[in-house]
């Protein structure tokens, strides 16, 4: 997990996390083939991840995401959630996006990042990493995901809208948000005791 900035964070905000492909960055031609509307079992065992080198993982990486722009509401909604939390990116990428962040200057907004360095596959490393970093909400936008976290968490999950998520049979706890905006006023509805109750921190 690497540090990018904390000067603008407040240790007394909620900690929210963040699914980065599909919530900041924008696929090409803003169609999101990423998206598994299958859901998994709920108590099956993770399925290991096909993992290649670190150095194929950079290459292939740099040529699939270099060049994608970030979504329209990324800069003005990664702003509106900083003011009221601490953010923090939990993607399936096997490299870090700190460096597009920098140069599309949204590093500021941004807490850490943990990326998926293990054996498993994106929707239980997330499970995992959720379950180790306890935040008040989480977004993402594939439904496989979304439908695991709500299940075996106790987080409060939120789905980035996409016409690829949308009519499937999600559980209770998940919620659909538009853009970052949606969940950044969401969170200063909420009363002080309740949005620190999952990070006392």
């Amino acid at each position: 997990m690497g540090v990018l900035t904390t000067a603008t964070i407040s240790p007394a905000r909620p900690l929210v996390t963040l699914d980065f492909d599909g919530v900041i960055c924008s696929p090409f031609f803003g169609v999101n083939l990423g998206i598994h509307r299958e859901f998994v079992e709920d108590n099956a065992p993770p399925e290991p991840a096909r993992v290649p080198p670190p150095w194929l993982s950079t290459l292939v990486d740099h040529a699939r995401f270099d060049l994608r722009r970030p979504l329209p509401d990324a800069a003005t909604g990664l702003q509106a959630l900083a003011n009221v939390a601490r953010v923090v990116i939990v993607t399936g990428r096997r490299t870090t996006p700190a460096g597009w962040l920098r140069r599309h200057h949204l590093d500021g907004y941004i807490e850490s990042i943990t990326i998926n360095d293990g054996p498993r596959r994106s929707a239980h490393f997330k499970l995992a990493a959720l379950e180790a970093i306890r935040p008040l909400a989480h977004v993402d936008d594939d439904p496989r995901t979304v439908q695991l976290l709500a299940r075996r968490t106790g987080v409060d999950i939120y789905v980035r809208d996409w016409p690829r998520n949308r009519n499937l049979p999600y559980a209770t706890r998940v919620t659909r948000i538009a853009t970052l905006h949606d969940l950044a006023a969401r969170l200063r509805a909420l009363p002080r005791a309740a949005a620190l109750q999952m990070d006392p921190r």
